[in-house]
């Protein structure tokens, strides 16, 4: 070969190289994951007015505590209507600028129905998480697969320490997200279509381990009619107190409250380990309750009916943001040590 040719086979290796360099480059989590979301996010700044109804159900199951109906009116991030009625939780919530009204008969949101009412309109509604997990990956490039991202939700009872699994996934081909979760938010996506641009799911669907698969489908998105917009009239402000709202906190914060934490009556076992640890997800109410437990990862699974039992029982002093209680989702995490 040629000391020309040489030359150019070499240049060309290196221009290859470079490129191929240039494809792997890696961008912080949170600015891919929102730039996917906001394709197939509803409540974006300066999206389309819109009103939404839907309705959330057990897939494959005809349990009514997981049927609800869901419908909204939006029009701005500053103004905006959502009505939620379920059997055991109605709300009726306004936002009109700086002002609030809200309207609950029930004294607790069901956190899988509330996940889902959330993502109907907003599919990743927590990007500070994501940002505090300092991970890097690849951009959509139109090829086939996935672009992926995991990591553990940590959890301890002060001794022991025991993690959740969580994760998402972005199709390296479209660009759009296709599941992903947090503790407070769980959602994969089906069936998109587009409105204005966007390429919205009209199925949603989320299933925490150990419970059921619900999916949230809407059979309604239009155009945000002109009537409508007296919807969003508040005469009078609901006062702080009275708002229902949501908080993620750390086990110790919550552990720090903890009024009877009874020990679970554990069964005798036939199988798995005898000795190990667990870890739930649990939402606490506004006076202290244990509400719900699910997503469990336990050492020994044949424990988890006897654990839920057990932490169900457990009361708590109610966390207060700014003075005021809130409904609260944490983790709670049992050792176990057994004859």
């Amino acid at each position: 070969m040629t000391r020309t040719a040489c030359s150019l086979v070499l240049l060309a290796s290196m221009c290859f190289a470079t490129a191929s360099g240039r494809s792997q480059e890696l961008a912080p989590l949170e600015e891919v994951v929102r730039e996917a979301a906001s394709r197939s996010t509803l409540i974006t700044s300066g999206a389309a007015p819109f009103h939404m109804r839907a309705s959330i159900s057990a897939d494959h199951d005809d349990d009514p505590q997981f049927k609800a109906e869901v419908e909204e009116w939006w029009e701005s991030p500053a103004l905006w209507r959502r009505e939620f009625h379920s059997t055991s939780f109605t709300q009726t919530l306004v936002v009109n600028g700086s002002r609030t009204y809200e309207q609950d008969f029930g004294d607790v949101f069901p956190e899988l129905l509330r996940n889902l009412t959330v993502e109907l309109v907003d599919t990743v509604p927590r990007f500070d998480q994501l940002a505090a997990l300092h991970q890097r990956v690849e951009r959509p490039d139109g090829k086939s697969g996935q672009i992926r991202a995991r990591w553990e939700i940590p959890g301890s009872d002060g001794t022991v320490r025991k993690t959740i699994a969580a994760s998402l996934a972005i199709s390296r081909e479209t660009g759009l997200m296709m599941y992903g979760g947090d503790i407070d938010w769980d959602v994969s996506l089906h069936e998109f279509s587009d409105f204005h641009g966007k390429r919205i799911a009209r199925l949603l669907t989320a299933q925490s381990k150990g419970g059921p698969r619900l999916a949230a489908r809407i059979a309604l998105l239009e155009d945000l009619p002109a009537a409508d917009k007296g919807l969003f009239t508040i005469k009078k402000s609901t006062p702080q107190k009275l708002q229902l709202r949501v908080q993620v906190v750390p086990e110790p914060d919550l552990r720090k409250l903890i009024v009877a934490a009874p020990a679970p009556n554990w069964p005798p076992i036939s199988s798995g380990p005898a000795s190990g640890a667990m870890i739930m997800r649990v939402v606490v109410d506004r006076s202290g309750r244990v509400r719900s437990v699910d997503d469990f990862f336990s050492d020994n699974p044949s424990l988890q009916s006897a654990a839920e039992d057990g932490v169900m029982l457990w009361r708590f002093r109610p966390f207060k943001v700014s003075g005021v209680p809130v409904q609260v989702i944490s983790t709670i995490t049992l050792p176990f040590h057994l004859e």
